[in-house]
């Protein structure tokens, strides 16, 4: 009876136990505040490498450059590609970084029409992403998605059934300038 109440009192790795209850928890959150800072930063990256590559499409120096498709969607991605370095390699942003670019007759009928899984000049069975010739005083749209993979995907996928790639996109919409 004594080794029984002196067992009930002992303290003795009670901060073991307690660590082992709240620690998971805890390194879950602090993941999830880090998944959601790289997330925002890669947003904020692809944002600004899409309108960045948008503005030669918009003023013309894509097409003024390269006389076909194939060669404005290359200096296209080359140029996105180099503002998104601070992510991707070359390589990598060429095949996972996907980029749509069609014309509208209207601001109020810009609308793209679904999910590619590859680029125009990528081979393969998948649904290639239309990339167009834009012409002067042309509306037009850009999308550019980055399946970018989570941290805490596998994480996620056991808890939620949250996939492991995080899908970003950017959409820049203007009228092209009237270059020659």
């Amino acid at each position: 009876m004594i080794k029984r109440r002196t067992l009930l009192k002992d303290e003795s790795g009670v901060t073991a136990v307690e660590f082992a209850l709240v620690a998971p928890p805890f390194l879950l959150l602090l993941l999830g505040i880090i998944e959601l800072g790289l997330t925002l930063f890669t947003q904020t990256v692809l944002d600004g490498a899409a309108r960045d590559a948008a503005r030669l499409v918009r003023t013309g120096q894509v097409q003024q450059g390269a006389t076909t498709v194939a060669a404005q969607l290359n200096a296209f991605q080359t140029t996105l590609c180099s503002s998104l370095r601070v992510l991707l390699s070359s390589s990598a942003c060429a095949q996972n970084v996907y980029v749509d670019l069609e014309t509208f007759p209207s601001f109020s009928a810009v609308r793209f029409t679904g999910t590619c899984n590859q680029n125009s000049n990528q081979a393969g069975n998948g649904n290639p992403c239309p990339f167009v010739q834009v012409n002067p005083r042309t509306i037009a749209a850009v999308q550019v998605r980055y399946n970018r993979p989570s941290l805490i995907g596998y994480v996620g996928r056991y808890l939620a059934g949250v996939s492991e790639m995080t899908t970003l996109s950017s959409t820049v919409i203007f009228q092209s300038e009237p270059f020659q």
